[in-house]
């Protein structure tokens, strides 16, 4: 950000820190304009419209967005942010840009002129009904089986003590006691429930509440841990002193009184106590015309991934995709034998705002009833566990860096039926693949394929050296690639049942074809040392026409006309660019119509488009993770982290970087024969 773009009091400058506000200002194309930034109607806020007045400057007051982020507090990934040039939208006396926009039917100030892309704001709105989308999103009564109240009752919405939207908002304390008084007077024998500000939960913040009407034995309270679209399912109205709630409720359809006045009170939508908003004369709108001034002009989103401006609808995708991964997370799970390294990315993976996560080295301490999740094949798990078990690793867009090196992983699978690289058994990955895919997703992996290609991403993306393959040496033989495997992998093992060493690969393409240019590729863990195991095997020489050492795989690739390999992923990366595959193991991408196979698995019986294969193993199959913030993400995002330099960040602590250059050591000694 320009240093003469945002400008705050000395004592309040750290507002200038918000992490959305440099790209706030890019995207409104200033050039050296100064403008005075403060924090709602904090003491930066109010020391900004001084300074503003005197100056006669433009303002900026910040406020978080009305979907702001998964929890509340510091620290946390915000997802948006609103801001306003003359005051903010629970302002009584009705200095604010949306106050303005709502009177006068246009846009004003800092406000968007039209939404973001193209979808309607009545999708919108459904959408955020329908995914119980709020403010905040992490509340664990949303993936539990807690079964609701049964009684429809009334709603009265507590809100934080000293909140700036109670003071400014044509509200005292006392109107709280108000609320809840006529909630009693008014119940007609139905229950009258009272729910918590989220913030009592995770920032310790007081009721509002008077103490002696909470001893009501007709009050009925509810845990902040329920979100507001679990406490509307069994409300029929919902009072609000000048909560976003109420804002929320109507979208849910249900029937809203105000005690203050929020920017949507005197909309002719509510049920209105306040003298200011009697006072105000507010024109009346459709609840859709407000939805769409208040969640879509006067909010501005930014992508929890790049940072970078974005329209509701991605904020909408992106939390749903966090509650698809809640809902699997959830409930408790036990990891069992995981390495140290693993046991610190595991409640990455696993986080889930009802889930509880245990690790144990040996399956006899796993706890009753828990999920149980294993690392690959490395662990056996008993049959009378198997229904209750999973199988980690690692997905094929991986990382910058070898795993083997510590590099943290962006994406993993949790493969609840087998595992993708055993074919004795059925998969998740393979169930998907016999299941078929929907039109959407098959778009996204036709769009993935697409950035793979243009930007050469693998699983590792390692940075490597370029090759030369000299033409008059091939002289216009068919050039084979062989990519070299670390022989003691379980892929091995359990994929490739006759041919299990890269010296018999080897042996078996020049058998199979004798006038061929047969290249050997070394695997990149033996190269680097973070793995045992001979680079090169012994009597190659024989077998190949070259063995390399050097070179992405993909330029390998480009040089090549055929890859031959019992299981590597270096076929999967070679039908991604339309590179002849034969397999004389059973990797999962075999059997599906798209290789040439030694070997055949009956219970493979679909033919794949290569969209399928890709939209399977890239797409559904993993979880994918931004490192930087916590958050579930999506193959296509996780692409544009690979190939971004500010984004992407080598994560090892220092002592992993230790323990990496030991582990390389340990190996040469070991390949040198001295004991380690």
């Amino acid at each position: 950000m320009k240093q003469n773009h945002g400008k705050a009091a000395l004592i309040y400058r750290k507002v200038l820190q918000h992490p959305l506000l440099p790209a706030f200002f890019r995207n409104q194309a200033l050039d050296s304009e100064t403008i005075r930034v403060g924090w709602g109607y904090r003491p930066s806020g109010r020391a900004a419209c001084r300074a503003a007045e005197r100056s006669g400057q433009r303002l900026l007051l910040m406020e978080d967005a009305f979907v702001r982020s998964l929890r509340p507090g510091k620290g946390r990934v915000v997802y948006g942010i609103l801001a306003d040039s003359c005051g903010i939208h629970y302002d009584a006396g009705g200095r604010s840009d949306l106050l303005k926009a709502l009177d006068n039917a246009t846009p004003t100030g800092w406000m968007q002129a039209r939404p973001m892309h193209g979808e309607s704001p009545g999708s919108l709105m459904a959408r955020f009904r329908e995914m119980g989308a709020s403010k905040y999103n992490w509340f664990p009564g949303e993936f539990r089986d807690t079964p609701l109240p049964e009684t429809p009752g009334i709603l009265v919405v507590d809100q934080a003590r000293g909140d700036m939207s109670i003071r400014h908002g044509g509200l005292v304390e006392a109107d709280f006691g108000r609320m809840l008084r006529a909630a009693l007077e008014g119940s007609e024998g139905c229950p009258v429930y009272l729910r918590a500000h989220p913030d009592h939960l995770f920032r310790s913040k007081h009721t509002c509440f008077p103490k002696e009407l909470l001893s009501d034995s007709r009050i009925h309270f509810l845990s902040p841990q329920l979100s507001p679209a679990q406490c509307f399912a069994f409300c029929h109205t919902v009072i609000v002193g000048s909560s976003l709630m109420g804002m929320e409720a109507l979208i849910h359809g249900k029937k809203v009184i105000t005690y203050g006045a929020p920017f949507f009170a005197g909309r002719g939508l509510t049920e209105d106590f306040s003298p200011n908003i009697a006072s105000a004369g507010r024109r009346h709108v459709t609840l859709l015309e407000l939805f769409e001034a208040a969640y879509l002009l006067y909010c501005h989103y930014f992508d929890p991934d790049s940072g970078e401006p974005c329209c509701f609808g991605d904020i909408l995708d992106h939390l749903s995709l966090q509650k698809e991964m809640f809902r699997k997370n959830s409930g408790h799970s036990v990891t069992v034998g995981f390495s140290q390294w693993k046991r610190k990315i595991v409640p990455d993976y696993l986080r889930s705002p009802a889930g509880k996560l245990s690790q144990v080295n040996e399956m006899a301490e796993a706890p009753p009833d828990a999920r149980i999740l294993v690392w690959g094949s490395k662990t056996e798990v008993p049959a009378h566990l198997r229904s209750r078990a999973a199988r980690v690793e690692d997905g094929f867009i991986r990382s910058k860096g070898l795993g083997a090196a510590f590099n943290y992983p962006y994406s993993w699978v949790v493969d609840e039926t087998g595992i993708y690289f055993d074919p004795t058994a059925p998969s998740d990955l393979e169930n998907l693949y016999q299941n078929g895919f929907d039109a959407a997703s098959l778009a996204d992996a036709r769009g993935l394929i697409d950035v793979l290609r243009t930007n050469r991403l693998t699983k590792y993306n390692l940075a490597e050296k370029s090759i030369a393959l000299d033409p008059q040496r091939i002289a216009g033989r068919k050039v084979i690639l062989v990519p070299g495997q670390v022989e003691a992998d379980a892929s091995i093992r359990f994929g490739s049942p006759e041919v299990k060493s890269n010296l018999a690969l080897l042996q078996a393409v020049r058998k199979a074809e004798p006038e061929a240019f047969v290249i050997f590729k070394a695997h990149p863990d033996l190269v680097a040392g973070v793995r045992h195991g001979q680079i090169l095997p012994d009597g190659l020489e024989d077998a190949c026409d070259l063995a390399v050492t050097e070179g992405n795989v993909l330029d390998w690739l480009d040089v090549c006309d055929e890859v031959h390999t019992m299981t590597s992923t270096a076929g999967f990366e070679a039908l991604i660019r339309q590179v002849p595959v034969v397999t004389y193991g059973l990797p999962f991408y075999a059997g599906w119509g798209l290789t040439a196979d030694r070997l055949s698995c009956p219970r493979r019986c679909r033919k794949l488009t290569l969209e399928e294969l890709v939209c399977g193993a890239l797409v559904k199959y993993p979880r994918y993770l931004n490192p930087a913030t916590g958050e579930f993400t999506t193959a296509l995002k996780v692409t544009r982290l690979l190939t971004s330099d500010t984004f992407v960040r080598n994560l090892r602590p220092w002592h992993l970087r230790i323990v990496s250059q030991l582990k390389k050591a340990w190996v040469k000694a070991a390949r040198m024969g001295a004991t380690p």
